[in-house]
């Protein structure tokens, strides 16, 4: 839309309905900029020359009915206006491609109606719009992802596999995407994967199953989506053999958006549980990475909304916050496992790579709806107080809260953790070490208000 006027044509060869909608929007004061036309050529040669945020059509016309015009509104929303009596014409305009119908009365009360209705409608087709966005955005995201994913329709037919997955069954993702999933491997007739993959399309719920493939073992997490499942199978051939212990978590992201139809509400719905599931996801896959940092971000995530309720933040910028602590390592996707698993000290120059997951973690985030205003708090994690940090060497209240409280949970939570190359601190040396960094590394008063909260508030889970 064009500023914060509404784009509208009005199809109406009736010169007092004309009027009285005009006189209608001038007296509410409406924000509706209309293109008037009074027959079919004229709408289609408007039509031609440009696009409409939405077409008001009436049903009788000089040369036609209105029901002609819907095949040339392309992706325009189009609202069907009657006279009494045909209720059954403006059924037959919703079957065509009409968004919703208004009916004409002798006294002109659909008039007050009618900015309710565009409303509606405007809203609805930006939902419609957000929603095939994001599956495009997912599938971009889901590519970045080197541990191999596939996703199946309610079917089980294949739909998307990555290279990593492709690799796994030795197969090309030619063969796979768009075949039912028992014709390419008939053997998961009877296998606990299959029943996995059913379970979860008939319950919702998350399924974990260890299968195997040729002399490769794996563990797959198989969540339900609005399209289907997503399985996510990270390779556990050494730590199988090594009868290493996996560990096992889930974490369900629910939001509910208001009703304002029940069209609008299921796309409101399915694009938040697309988000959630993207990002549990994409979690998983930075555990199958690193499984001695595994459960991390959700720690971080912990401390850091801790923090962030006792510094006031609440309602979406405490979302904002848990988003950012649960996805601030999502850039060490794109880093070597080899510099991540590392256990001797890394050289300049894998320091340097290993620096780089805070610029390709806000890259990928940017590119999701949800996520957008996310996307400079994990770029920002590894900034330092005293400007000495990176990757642009901020400093104080340049760098956003956020990062700040991520940066101080982000290093408790890695302190009081056994690593590779060292033992776990206790509370209290972890707590020393942040009062001797504060006003160089971390923002003093956060530091100040972080030792000072009660023990227990850092171990509940």
């Amino acid at each position: 839309m064009a500023g914060d006027r509404i784009k509208i044509l009005l199809l109406d060869d009736d010169e007092v309905d004309r009027l009285a909608i005009q006189r209608f929007v001038q007296r509410e004061n409406l924000p509706y900029q209309f293109d008037l036309a009074t027959s079919i050529v004229e709408a289609r040669e408007r039509l031609r020359r440009g696009s409409y945020d939405l077409v008001l059509l009436d049903y009788n016309l000089p040369d036609g009915t209105g029901l002609e015009v819907l095949t040339d509104v392309r992706d325009m929303p189009a609202i069907f206006i009657t006279g009494s009596g045909d209720e059954k014409v403006a059924a037959n305009a919703m079957r065509q491609g009409a968004y919703d119908y208004l009916i004409k009365d002798p006294e002109r009360n659909y008039l007050i109606v009618l900015p309710a209705t565009i409303n509606s409608v405007l809203e609805r087709k930006r939902a419609e719009q957000a929603l095939v966005e994001s599956e495009v955005k997912h599938r971009l995201l889901l590519n970045s992802i080197q541990t191999p994913t596939l996703a199946l329709k309610d079917d089980l037919t294949v739909f998307y596999c990555n290279d990593a997955y492709a690799d796994l069954v030795g197969r090309t993702i030619g063969e796979m995407e768009g075949r039912r999933l028992l014709d390419v491997f008939p053997k998961l007739e009877r296998s606990k994967t299959l029943a996995a993959y059913r379970e979860a399309l008939e319950t919702g719920e998350t399924q974990l199953v260890d299968g195997s493939f040729g002399d490769r073992h794996f563990h797959s997490r198989i969540f339900r989506t609005p399209w289907g499942v997503l399985a996510i199978a990270e390779d556990i051939t050494e730590r199988k053999r090594a009868q290493e212990a996996l560990v096992r978590y889930n974490e369900e992201l629910e939001r509910r958006v208001a009703e304002r139809t029940a069209d609008l509400a299921r796309a409101k719905d399915e694009l938040e549980r697309s988000y959630n599931d993207t990002i549990q996801a994409v979690i998983a896959a930075m555990d199958a990475k690193d499984s001695y940092t595994r459960g991390h971000s959700q720690e971080v995530r912990r401390i850091a909304l801790a923090i962030g309720a006792r510094t006031g933040l609440a309602g979406p910028k405490l979302k904002q916050l848990e988003y950012a602590a649960l996805l601030h390592d999502i850039g060490k996707i794109g880093i070597s496992d080899l510099l991540l698993t590392k256990r001797s000290g890394l050289t300049g120059d894998e320091y340097a790579e290993v620096k780089q997951h805070a610029v390709i973690g806000s890259r990928l985030v940017g590119q999701v709806e949800l996520l957008r205003d996310v996307g400079h708090i994990i770029a920002a994690h590894h900034e330092n107080w005293d400007g000495t940090g990176y990757p642009q060497g901020l400093a104080g209240n340049a760098i956003p809260i956020e990062a700040r409280i991520i940066a101080i949970a982000d290093s408790y939570e890695a302190m009081t953790a056994d690593r590779p190359y060292r033992k776990a601190f206790d509370h209290a040396e972890a707590l020393e070490r942040l009062r001797q960094s504060a006003g160089s590394q971390f923002d003093p008063f956060l530091v100040d208000l972080f030792t000072a909260m009660p023990a227990h508030e850092l171990h509940t889970a």
